[in-house]
């Protein structure tokens, strides 16, 4: 009888060990997905390389912009040492015409005629053109070496307008009127 009974325990011991493995089996195989959210899968783990790649890039090209940020400040500080620097657009004007006037004397010629006309604000913000017109008779090679050193002057002048006519059918030379503009910050109210 207790060979009957040892075989039974061993029966039980293998049928207990059956089950117990099914069990294990069906409780993976329920519970699989709730394990493998708990692991990444090889999809998510390529996004989020990508996502980390995108944000390397755009770190990188922070770093690039304020490099370049930093030189455009330093390049419009310098253009901004250029302009005029009176306290009013007549001062400013005041400013051109010496400049001219220096120029003229260079090129041995003389000014005739100097008007100052209205400032006008330039499309970007905090800039005003001051526009003043000169009169003058000159020949051919002055006028060249005026309008280069005009475009050469340590401040920002640029010329906005030129008109010339013959000044007699003998002489070789012109008269001009030239439009010359300089440029100014203009004061925050």
């Amino acid at each position: 009888m207790q060979l009957i009974k040892l075989k039974l325990d061993k029966q039980r011991k293998y049928l207990f060990a059956a089950l117990a493995i099914l069990v294990v089996a069906g409780l993976t195989y329920r519970f699989l997905p709730v394990f493998q959210d708990l692991v990444p899968s090889l999809q998510e783990i390529e996004l989020q390389e990508r996502t980390l790649i995108k944000y390397e890039k755009m770190v990188r090209a922070g770093k690039e912009l304020d490099g370049r940020l930093t030189s455009l400040k330093s390049t419009l500080s310098q253009q901004e040492s250029r302009l005029l620097v009176g306290k009013t657009p007549s001062l400013a004007a005041v400013d051109i015409q010496m400049i001219l006037h220096d120029i003229a004397q260079k090129s041995n010629v003389e000014v005739k005629s100097v008007k100052v006309l209205k400032p006008e604000n330039l499309d970007q913000k905090g800039y005003l053109s001051i526009p003043v017109t000169f009169h003058m008779i000159v020949s051919v090679r002055q006028f060249k070496e005026i309008l280069y050193l005009i475009e050469n002057s340590k401040k920002i002048l640029s010329v906005t307008k030129v008109e010339i006519k013959y000044h007699t059918r003998k002489s070789r030379d012109i008269r001009c009127n030239i439009t010359v503009a300089g440029y100014m910050k203009q004061k925050e109210i």
